[in-house]
């Protein structure tokens, strides 16, 4: 009887952690949540994560984005900090300092994103997040490789000492939120290449089989630590179908069908932005159109779901936008606007910013938005984010919990720190470089003294390996120099 006791328990403990319950899941080229379709209109706003607003803030950004039916947005989830690129304002994920990577658990780091996460819970929006950029804004691939003793940017996708300090950033992260259903995906990189932001040159060897073969291992690595979550690249989506076409050459590096074609990437995403990739004013609209109906068509051949994840055009163009979120919308497809802004609290605007306020959103974002909600078969949420809203800043108010010790992992040993005292983090307006205190409380309240719980852990690959500490970073006021949607002006 103790037998089958014990392997009904242990059926049970199975069955729990494969339900799907709450996670968004894939089925042939469609979206699904809860065994119903999901079909995404949502938004970017990688500012959520880089500034630390305060609880009354993260509830007004994610509960205007709930009630004008945005139930997907893409977040950062990264953050580096070194001599050479310095992390922005006050939200530090990684520290460097002599090629050794520090995870900061404190509050201007993990514990902030847990403050995203459970904001984001409260209204219901899912979040994307990927885990370093391309670009060398918020850190990126160019301080790994500058760390770790590497020498041209794409270093990053096989030099394996680097490849492991990526793993153990990536390991932290996703156990401390491997089972909230708050995440719809992980993403490997944003908008990774061969070549980056000029910091580092490309070394001339890196092709499509060198970032498809790096997607392959991640991608499989990411689903080992978690299997709830969908993972995606997080590519731009170039096509590598057409040598004459720049865009369709698999310039630097990128193969929007071979990067679908990997087992353990769930879902294709590309982005689109015609005026910074050489494509004419008045090209592009229709140009959009095609670029969406070619990524749909893969997506098709591949029998998984895609995103048009980023898109914008300067200057803003309703034309554009209304008629590719109507190719999206016939298609049943699915598309995340670049970016959102909210008026009322100054959030950045890169000159693609479409604010709540302005008159575009609601004749083109909120409308569109509207009718893929219709799709999944769900009523507008403005009906019912009133009451969330209501409740969010009271939810987002309580510090979430999140298990950062893994006790399953026999390489981890925690021990003690003593107690740090750290800045109390301010919350920027991403408009400016000027430091600005956030209205209401800060993320880490006044003073706080903040107890840094500090892991150090061997990386998956040997001791060889970086060793990876997590604690409390004090804050950073500094801005960065550039800011990410700086390299929208850059030509693909």
């Amino acid at each position: 009887m103790k037998v089958f006791a014990t392997a009904a328990a242990l059926l049970a403990s199975l069955s729990a952690h494969t339900s799907t319950a709450g996670y968004v899941t894939t089925s042939g080229t469609n979206f699904e949540l809860d065994g119903k379709p999901f079909y995404v209109f949502g938004t970017n706003a990688y500012w959520a994560s880089e500034i630390t607003w305060s609880k009354k803030d993260l509830a007004t950004i994610f509960s205007t984005m709930a009630k004008n039916d945005l139930t997907v947005c893409r977040t950062w989830g990264f953050a580096d900090l070194n001599q050479t690129g310095t992390a922005p304002y006050n939200v530090v994920y990684q520290l460097w300092e002599n090629g050794k990577p520090t995870v900061n658990t404190g509050d201007n780091g993990l514990g902030y994103f847990d403050l995203v996460v459970a904001a984001a819970k409260a209204a219901g929006v899912k979040l994307v997040v990927p885990f370093v950029n391309n670009w060398s804004d918020y850190g990126g691939i160019d301080v790994y490789v500058q760390q770790l003793g590497g020498k041209y940017h794409d270093d990053f996708y096989t030099n394996e000492k680097i490849k492991a300090a990526y793993k153990n950033f990536v390991k932290t992260f996703v156990k401390r939120y491997a089972d909230d259903e708050t995440i719809m995906a992980w993403q490997l990189c944003n908008e990774c290449r061969c070549a980056g932001s000029g910091t580092l040159k490309e070394s001339g060897n890196c092709n499509a089989t060198t970032l498809t073969d790096w997607m392959t291992e991640m991608s499989a690595y990411i689903k080992s630590l978690d299997s709830n979550h969908l993972v995606a690249s997080g590519s731009e989506g170039f096509m590598n179908t057409d040598k004459s076409v720049y865009l369709y050459s698999g310039p630097s590096g990128v193969d929007f069908d071979a990067n679908l074609a990997i087992d353990s990437i769930d879902y294709g995403a590309y982005h689109a932005y015609p005026d910074s990739w050489g494509v004419s004013t008045s090209e592009a609209k229709s140009w959009g159109i095609k670029w969406i109906d070619d990524h749909v068509a893969s997506g098709k051949k591949a029998g998984k779901p895609v995103i048009l994840e980023e898109y914008g055009i300067k200057p803003l163009d309703s034309a554009s936008y209304l008629a590719w979120s109507d190719q999206v919308y016939k298609a049943k497809s699915n598309m995340q606007y670049w970016q959102f802004g909210v008026k009322s609290l100054s959030t950045h605007d890169d000159g693609y910013a479409i604010f709540d306020e302005d008159e575009l959103f609601s004749t083109v974002i909120a409308t569109a938005a509207a009718k893929f909600a219709s799709l999944s078969g769900s009523a507008s949420n403005s009906s019912t984010s009133k009451s969330t809203s209501s409740n969010t800043a009271s939810s987002v108010a309580g510090d979430a919990s999140y298990a950062t010790d893994d006790s399953s992992n026999e390489e981890t040993e925690t021990t003690e720190a003593p107690t740090a005292t750290t800045a109390t983090p301010s919350a920027v307006d991403a408009s400016s470089d000027t430091a600005e205190e956030s209205a209401g409380d800060s993320a880490t309240g006044s003073g706080t003294e903040a107890s840094a719980d500090t892991t150090t852990q061997e990386s998956a690959t040997g001791s060889d390996s970086p060793t990876e500490t997590t604690t409390n970073v004090p804050a950073v006021t500094t801005a960065p120099t550039s800011d990410k949607c700086a390299i929208r002006n850059r030509r693909a």
